[in-house]
């Protein structure tokens, strides 16, 4: 009787041995380096939101292991995403910029995947789409734009960072239906991210930018370049607090880019309610405050139920928005 109490005993204690050592691991989460994959070159809205969530996540202490930024360019962000569903399927130490351009590239079939076929982590924050040209441009205002475009509606072109049928191609869609401007008359060019569309500008070689407000607000305070329009619903903060929202020019265009990040197909799912949690602390941090402020963004967190709910809400929108653009048949 006393050797069958030993052996209980020794279970036991093996059995509490286990248990300590599981919630140790969980607790260590993670134990070594993270990747944060941004689909595009640096410079851009995905490069941004990598970079500057990695290092308030750093600063604030709530990440103790490095966190690497890394570009895999190609595909406007299909390239990455083809890697963590083919390769990285279970990878739980990489997190990839997530943003509504995936949305809209799925919506126009230039994308194979859905997003259910990864795993939706986080929203953080809305971009604003925003037009601007360089800061000795002819086009002091959106209206002289607008006014050379209605005469020469197959002269100017414009610099995005999303695909044909993208993102930023439905926004000069958007701009040039509401003047009445045939949307097969839109001269849209794509690169490979803000920054590179930014650089076309900036060199001469196109007429305008079309992008994110995050994404060249630094040139907007530098005077690098002139913001026309904010394509919002509310006042922008930071460089853009004096840029006109699109109906203050009697313009019904609204065109909001979330960002946030989202993790391979398998991504166990103490490691998602760990971000989940990681990012909710970090939204509330001044350090995190202050990056809202200078890149004009605006909080927008979402994530669980609450995010896939509204990924399939925003997917059907931009489905049948690009069908009545006619940027897909």
């Amino acid at each position: 009787m006393r050797a069958l109490r030993r052996v209980f005993w020794v279970a036991g204690l093996l059995l509490f041995g286990l248990l300590l050592a599981q919630v140790g691991a969980e607790a260590a989460y993670p134990d070594k380096a993270v990747d944060f994959v941004a689909p595009a070159s640096p410079g851009g809205g995905w490069d941004l939101t990598c970079r500057l969530s990695a290092k308030v996540l750093k600063e604030a202490g709530l990440v103790t292991q490095p966190i690497v930024v890394s570009n895999k360019v190609g595909g406007f962000g299909m390239v990455a995403m083809t890697d963590i569903v083919r390769n990285r399927r279970k990878d739980d130490n990489v997190l990839l910029a997530f943003s509504a351009v995936l949305t809209t590239q799925m919506a126009s079939n230039n994308n194979p995947y859905r997003w259910k076929d990864i795993t939706p982590i986080v929203s953080l924050f809305v971009d604003y789409g925003a037009f601007a040209v360089r800061k000795d441009s002819k086009y002091a205002t959106l209206k002289d734009l607008l006014d050379d475009w209605k005469t020469n509606p197959g002269v100017l072109t414009f610099a995005g960072s999303s695909g044909p049928g993208g993102m930023d191609h439905m926004r000069v869609a958007m701009l040039a239906r509401a003047v009445g401007i045939p949307a097969k008359a839109v001269r849209y060019v794509a690169f490979p991210s803000g920054g590179d569309a930014l650089s076309a500008i900036l060199g001469g070689h196109t007429t305008a930018f079309v992008g994110e407000a995050g994404e060249i607000a630094a040139q907007v305070e530098a005077g690098a370049v002139r913001a026309l329009v904010a394509l919002s619903d509310q006042k922008l903060p930071g460089a853009f607090a004096k840029v006109p929202m699109a109906k203050e020019v009697g313009l019904d265009v609204v065109s909001p880019n979330w960002r946030g990040f989202y993790g391979p197909p398998e991504m166990s799912k103490d490691v998602v309610r760990y971000w989940e949690e990681t990012f909710a602390k970090m939204v509330k941090t001044p350090s995190w405050q202050q990056v809202l402020q200078q890149q004009s963004w605006v909080e927008y967190l979402r994530s669980g139920d609450k995010l896939r709910k509204f990924l399939d809400d925003e997917f059907g929108m931009y489905e049948k928005l690009a069908k009545d653009l006619e940027l897909v048949k």
